[in-house]
């Protein structure tokens, strides 16, 4: 029963203990896929090992509804995940056996992978075990493809009788097709060596281990993260677009979306900085500011926050502060407004998600930052870095979104509150008026 159901008795000698096809409750539908923000990363892990993480019904609506574009604006790369020692088994035999499955399954899986090959953020997928049938037809619908050396693909659905028609979309369009044609014809299982041969991989993480495999997949997301959304989103869509024309029209296409790029403010400052010898200073993401705002009410440390009531840093700080818990850090004064000082962040001694800094640009924003990240390794609650208006530290900008935290540089937290209503007065700059590049923070 259980061959008929997974369609590989190659995986059912791994795994004699299986549990028999249960319907999905709503309970379990609600934790199908889990969902996480990891700074630019959106992380989607599907969650269903007791059927070696199956496409049933449930999963595949489930699915299609975090590839839904809309759904996607706040994330720069989208990193996905399964449960358990397998990547995906494929469709859900016992499912479709009983009867009780969607007659338009097929089709609404066709539906997500399209949603998966033409996402507009790229798609990282990272593979452990067995990827078979509509598991391989996931992955290779991926952008890029990241394997644990004992992983392994196939397109086995012509040895139980249902040839593996849906998958073999995919799997042609990343694979060569005389190994293509092997899997789909033979059922053959490729190792994640020859998948990468094949071009069905992208690189191999020499490593069974679990946490290796989901560590490289992560880097490599915030790797790609670190350019403009923009850039990024522009990149796929040029992609998807070239894919299968001539040759002539593809280099049509690609000059065209070369011309709009050089119109783009990131392309003047990412060329200017390579000129330069320089990091790039690109702007944070619209997305970033609206996550660091809701993470406000849950507190607030202002690194530098100053007892000179004519420094926006003191403007700021009792702004904030009006608005939801605030902790002035500044190792030269008493007291800031009323409030005491701490000489440091570790030495607050209440909770808070976000530590905006006053700091210059470079070395001191740097080490402001490179504090925080210590404490949030901590585990104590810090979740979003705000480099106030005017300052910038690119590299430790990269290692707090590297390490998850949402980053926003070069903006005022009390302008983008008061932009949204959660401060007095009207929208627009400080009563003390935005800090200047050069201001004394």
């Amino acid at each position: 029963q259980d061959e008929r159901r997974h369609g590989s008795s190659a995986v059912l000698r791994r795994h004699p203990r299986r549990r028999p096809h249960r319907p999905s409750t709503p309970r379990a539908m609600a934790t199908l896929v889990l969902e996480t923000n990891l700074g630019r990363v959106r992380h989607l892990h599907i969650n269903s090992p007791d059927n070696l993480n199956a496409l049933s019904g449930a999963m595949i609506h489930a699915l299609t509804e975090k590839f839904a574009p809309e759904n996607l604006s706040d994330a720069s790369v989208l990193l996905l995940t399964s449960a358990g020692r397998h990547f995906g088994a494929g469709h859900d035999l016992g499912e479709m056996a009983s009867g009780k499955y969607d007659a338009n399954l097929f089709r609404q899986c066709s539906n997500l992978m399209q949603l998966v090959a033409t996402c507009p953020i790229p798609v990282l997928a990272a593979v452990q075990g067995c990827a078979f049938a509509a598991g391989c037809q996931l992955a290779a619908s991926c952008d890029v493809v990241l394997a644990a050396e004992g992983a392994r693909f196939a397109t086995p659905g012509v040895r139980i009788g249902l040839f593996c028609s849906t998958p073999s979309v995919a799997v042609t369009r990343a694979a060569t097709a005389k190994v293509a044609a092997e899997m789909l014809f033979a059922g053959r299982e490729l190792s994640a060596s020859e998948a990468l041969a094949a071009g069905l991989v992208s690189r191999v993480v020499a490593s069974e281990a679990p946490a290796a495999l989901l560590e490289e997949a992560l880097r490599t997301c915030h790797t790609i993260a670190e350019s403009p959304r923009e850039v990024l989103v522009a990149g796929k869509a040029l992609l998807v677009a070239q894919r299968g024309q001539t040759l002539e029209k593809a280099y049509d296409i690609a000059s065209a979306a070369m011309e709009r790029g050089m119109t783009r403010q990131v392309a003047a400052e990412g060329i200017s900085a390579f000129l330069e010898k320089r990091p790039a200073c690109w702007a944070c993401e619209d997305f970033e500011v609206e996550r660091a705002v809701k993470l406000v009410c849950e507190g607030v440390a202002v690194v530098g926050a100053s007892a000179n009531a004519a420094r926006p840093s003191h403007d700021v700080f009792c702004k904030v502060r009006d608005f939801a818990p605030a902790y002035p850090v500044n190792p030269t004064c008493a007291e800031v407004a009323g409030a005491p000082t701490y000489a440091n962040l570790a030495a607050v001694p209440s909770p808070f998600a976000v530590v905006n800094i006053f700091r210059a640009s470079g070395a001191p924003a740097a080490e402001a930052i490179d504090e925080a990240l210590a404490l949030a390794r901590q585990v104590r609650g810090i979740r979003a870095i705000w480099l106030q208006e005017g300052v910038r530290a690119p590299e430790a900008e990269r290692r707090a979104r590297a390490q998850g935290l949402v980053v926003v540089a070069d903006r005022c937290l009390a302008v983008e509150l008061r932009k949204r209503g959660l401060l007095q007065g009207a929208s627009g700059a400080t009563a003390a008026g935005p800090p200047s590049p050069s201001a004394k923070l």
